[in-house]
């Protein structure tokens, strides 16, 4: 039989994150303009956020930095609050706020807001919030989040803070993708659905190939770091080229593509949803496979390309 070679590419995947809920606000005094700028001795905010570290690292968690985002953010729904004197958040603030930060800069997975009035100082506000919320206090200031801002209402007695805390989208994405590097679990899982389908259509399996491996992940890989998608590269190298370089003689070849987190179970019955990449799947002469995933980022966001060649030695 003369050589022959299939390729198919599968679609990317976009994630789906979703704010979580503003946490609850402390009960507000009366709001009454004055200036409250001399009652501060250097930066308010930054005292309060060494103050919270201190406490996070005693609970052996990771310390909060310093955003700037979202300083701005608290900033202005401070003096939003402090205008209108209503500290009750509305779905509608939820919205508003992750907007708000996404516009910033600081696009957020989870996130908790704080709104308290009274406390000149931050060891004040710490021991006033500890003591009147402390189921809140722990879910917000000692929670799985990686950033701060704050900020205070201008021209306002008592002092109104705004607190933020937040877990940026791309910290819960790189989380999510992790488990991609671990290649040869990836390869196993893989190989165990694609050998699932074909069962189930009656043929044989297919077996890992090193050769194949090989050249599957550096096809993932370049795609990747040269920011393309395709069975051929920007110079025309396409499946031929890579199984041969790889030091497989074959007498057929097919490749399925596709971009995106998944895992593998998903990636296996996205392609099987697809006419082309099903065929690939369950066409009766491949006796090898090899597969490739790599992760990474494009564009602020986690990405993965994977690669499935498939081959029958001469």
């Amino acid at each position: 039989m003369g050589r022959m070679f299939r390729r198919l590419a599968l679609g990317t995947l976009c994630l789906g994150i979703a704010a979580l809920p503003v946490a609850p606000a402390s009960q507000p005094q009366a709001i009454r303009p004055q200036t409250i700028s001399a009652q501060f001795d250097g930066d308010p905010v930054e005292e309060l956020r060494t103050m919270l570290n201190d406490l996070r690292i005693e609970a052996g968690l990771a310390i909060l930095a310093a955003e700037p985002a979202l300083s701005q953010v608290a900033s202005q729904r401070a003096a939003d609050v402090a205008a209108s004197g209503d500290l009750d958040a509305t779905s509608d603030t939820v919205m508003a706020l992750s907007r708000d930060m996404r516009r910033a800069g600081y696009p957020p997975y989870a996130w908790r807001q704080r709104l308290v009035q009274g406390p000149r100082d931050a060891a004040s506000l710490l021991r006033q919030w500890r003591e009147s919320d402390p189921d809140g206090f722990a879910e917000v200031a000692l929670g799985d989040f990686e950033s701060f801002g704050a900020g205070l209402a201008p021209g306002v007695q008592p002092p109104l803070w705004c607190l933020l805390v937040a877990l940026p989208r791309i910290t819960w994405e790189r989380r999510e993708a992790a488990p991609l590097d671990d290649l040869e679990a990836m390869r196993a899982a893989v190989l165990a659905e694609v050998n699932r389908e074909r069962a189930a259509a009656g043929l044989r399996p297919v077996a890992l190939d090193a050769r194949l491996d090989r050249a599957a992940q550096l096809h993932a890989t370049d795609m990747l770091s040269r920011r393309f998608y395709d069975h051929e590269t920007p110079e025309g190298h396409g499946l031929a080229s890579r199984v041969i370089e790889a030091g497989y003689r074959y007498r057929w070849a097919a490749e399925n593509i596709a971009k995106g987190v998944f895992e593998p179970a998903e990636v296996v019955r996205r392609w099987m949803l697809s006419t082309g990449h099903r065929r690939n799947i369950l066409d009766p002469h491949p006796v090898h496979v090899g597969v490739g995933v790599v992760r990474g980022e494009e564009g602020g966001r986690v990405t993965a390309l994977w690669v499935l060649d498939f081959a029958a030695p001469v």
